[in-house]
């Protein structure tokens, strides 16, 4: 169990009250769709939607780190260039993300001690542009995904605010906010419970589950859910999470698997689970589903760190393995992407048999 004594027993509180933080704010964001979606999209080079929520979630979090931990770096996803040209546009935005950070410093006004406080434009730009570094096998940074799952997001569905801490190339602590998760899920027609989840992981201390909005304050460890995989290698009874979009995942190929694995064809819908985001690590984590799949869309598509490295300890720390599509451990000491194909994940007892289907399905279609 962390004690005050643990070496990471500050990196998670601040790590666990700025996730908070940022499901706030977010939160807030998701509840109001149809004024976000009309006033607060961007459009990345990729196309996928950017909002405001990023760029403010990525401050607070970016802020509170480095008035903490000054001499670590930051690996995030967003920059404020696009904030600070001049235009009609830009200048809407900014005045959008203060205000929605000024609300959520005032919701989470007992967290400032230990967050700090964001209160001028310039302050916001210098804090989003904090993510900017290159990551490596060498020293120490986190890396940050502010609005994990932005379609989710968008459609009031499910996303996630993902901060992990990476030492020498091996994430040792990660947090997870999910402001929309329930707290059961079995199928996606069947889920129940309040919603919102917390969920941390400490490298060989353990994973670990509260409720996200129940208390402004940090949860220690010792008063959270401790949560596990499960060992389930039956067919009939394995549950697998996958991707809402298909541009992120090949679906046709993970049917495939399913069908190696030895699903029934008439039970094989009920057992899977479509989910945006990190959120699918933490249906995982908490022994509400099985198998994780993330294949491939491309040869050329590598999968970016912010995008797995919380969820990547959270399922080692409840007994779960992870891997690319050869089964080998992601490596986070390679830069701001992931230089393997595809993402796999599973308990202990399955994986194996899983990436054998992987291998099979995908030789077969080469």
């Amino acid at each position: 169990m962390v004690s005050s004594e643990h070496p990471y027993a500050k990196e998670l509180r601040i790590a666990s009250l700025a996730v908070k933080r940022a499901s706030v704010l977010t939160k807030s964001l998701s509840d109001t769709l149809v004024e976000t979606s009309k006033t607060g999209t961007q459009i990345k080079d990729d196309k996928s939607p950017v909002t405001v929520g990023d760029y403010a979630s990525q401050a607070l979090i970016n802020h509170a780190i480095k008035i903490n931990f000054p001499g670590d770096h930051i690996v995030g996803e967003e920059d404020s260039s696009t904030l600070k040209d001049g235009s009609e546009e830009a200048n809407a935005l900014s005045k959008r993300i203060l205000d929605i950070l000024s609300e959520a410093q005032q919701r989470t006004s007992r967290s400032t001690e230990d967050l700090g406080e964001l209160k001028f434009l310039n302050e916001v730009y210098e804090s989003i542009d904090l993510g900017n570094y290159e990551g490596g096998s060498k020293g120490r940074f986190w890396a940050l995904d502010p609005i994990d799952g932005t379609k989710g997001f968008l459609r009031g569905d499910q996303f996630a605010v993902c901060l992990a801490l990476i030492e020498d190339g091996k994430v040792v602590l990660g947090v997870i906010g999910c402001p929309n998760l329930p707290e059961f899920i079995s199928s996606n027609e069947n889920q129940s419970g309040k919603k919102g989840g917390l969920f941390s992981a400490v490298k060989g201390v353990g994973a670990f589950y509260t409720p996200l909005f129940e208390t402004e304050d940090f949860t220690p460890l010792k008063d959270q859910q401790i949560i596990k995989m499960t060992s389930e290698t039956s067919p009939a009874t394995l549950k697998v999470v996958e991707g809402v979009e298909k541009g992120h995942s090949s679906h046709s190929t993970q049917s495939q698997i399913k069908d190696k694995l030895g699903f029934s064809t008439t039970t094989v819908a009920k057992q899977t689970i479509n989910l945006d985001s990190q959120v699918k690590y933490c249906v995982l984590a908490k022994g509400q589903a099985d198998i994780y799949l993330r294949l491939p869309v491309s040869d050329t598509y590598r999968e970016k760190i912010w995008d797995h490295a919380a969820g990547n300890i959270l399922l080692y720390e409840s007994g779960g393995q992870v891997g690319d599509i050869n089964g080998e451990p992601l490596d986070f000491g390679k830069g701001r992407l992931l230089h393997s194909k595809g993402v796999i994940a599973a308990n202990k007892a399955v994986f194996p048999k899983v990436i054998e289907a992987v291998k099979s399905v995908l030789s077969d279609s080469n």
